[in-house]
């Protein structure tokens, strides 16, 4: 029934636009296609028996062992990535500490993004680089991130503001 449809559209096809008699002959011979392949799934999947059960191991889910908090997870995740490259130095740890600088800044009546502001003398030169206003996207996104100890120091000289 459904080649004998698509014969009907091809002969509508080619009565309609002789010029593009091509085009409907290639659409014939896709839909062809389409049915030779549905039918020899069709009998394909008669040859075999159905699986009972599947071979596929699925891990049963765990209960979380780990009691902290989703978002201190996540923390964790990004800081250990700054570390391994430029970009996620950049694009992840950065803005965390320009939030974190911005904020504790702030309870001083200090801008971060103000220019001529005491930021940058309040932060250290440390803590300045990496949430400066006017820092640069790294050039080589893979180039080493910052060290644990160059983090540490930053969010100390943060954490020491008043």
């Amino acid at each position: 029934m459904a080649i004998l449809l698509a014969s009907v559209g091809l002969a509508v096809g080619v009565s309609a636009r002789p010029g593009d008699s091509g085009v409907a002959f290639e659409s014939f011979v896709l839909f062809l296609g389409a049915i030779g392949l549905a039918a020899l799934a069709k009998a394909t999947s008669k040859t075999f028996e159905p699986a009972a059960s599947s071979r596929v191991v699925v891990p049963r889910a765990r209960p979380r062992d780990d009691k902290r908090p989703a978002s201190l997870a996540r923390l964790e995740r990004e800081l250990e990535m700054s570390t391994q490259s430029a970009f996620d130095t950049y694009f992840r740890l950065r803005p965390i500490v320009r939030e974190l600088a911005a904020t504790r800044l702030a309870l001083s009546a200090v801008e971060l993004d103000a220019p001529g502001s005491r930021a940058e003398a309040l932060l250290g030169p440390d803590a300045w680089a990496l949430v400066r206003p006017d820092a640069v996207r790294p050039r080589d996104h893979f180039a080493p991130g910052l060290s644990l100890a160059d983090v540490a120091h930053a969010l100390d000289s943060v954490e020491g503001l008043s």
